[in-house]
């Protein structure tokens, strides 16, 4: 049976809808993930050291390091997998839109609304995003130089 060409465009056009909505997603939660993992760092900071003396805070320096420390990492770690997803995605939504725009209504192969898009090239590329995480690693970085050198004075 012959599927009509309306029914594969809107085949596709939903498959792209849908890919553009976790595009979205995605992005969202990275700016999600860069904005709790800081507050929480400071909420933590806080926690611990409080209304410390010098002395103590000598004696919990290394471990206030490794909790800063563990933060930064698990920021571009979960980074890194959320940009790999999104990179995916896009692969995905421009392989949608190629399939689209060689649709015509003489082609009698059956749609495949699934195509391997494993050697797409990205046209569009989200490098704005590596700013956002840069400048919560940066705020991170500032922090543990005013708390460590805090000492010093």
């Amino acid at each position: 049976m012959k599927v009509p060409f309306e029914i594969k465009a809107d085949i596709l056009k939903t498959a792209m809808q849908e890919d553009r909505s976790e595009i979205r997603i995605i992005k969202g939660r990275i700016y999600y993930i860069c904005s709790f993992l800081t507050a929480s760092s400071f909420a933590v900071t806080a926690f611990i050291f409080g209304n410390q003396q010098k002395l103590v805070f000598m004696e919990n320096r290394l471990f206030f390091l490794l909790i800063e420390v563990s933060f930064i990492m698990l920021l571009w770690a979960l980074f890194a997998r959320l940009k790999t997803d999104l990179t995916n995605a896009r692969k995905c939504l421009q392989a949608r839109e190629k399939l689209i725009r060689e649709l015509n209504d003489k082609d009698e192969k059956p749609l495949d609304p699934f195509p391997d898009a494993s050697k797409e090239k990205l046209t569009i590329t989200e490098n704005g995003l590596y700013w956002v995480v840069f400048l919560a690693s940066l705020a991170l970085i500032l922090k543990i130089c005013v708390v460590w050198f805090r000492v010093i004075e």
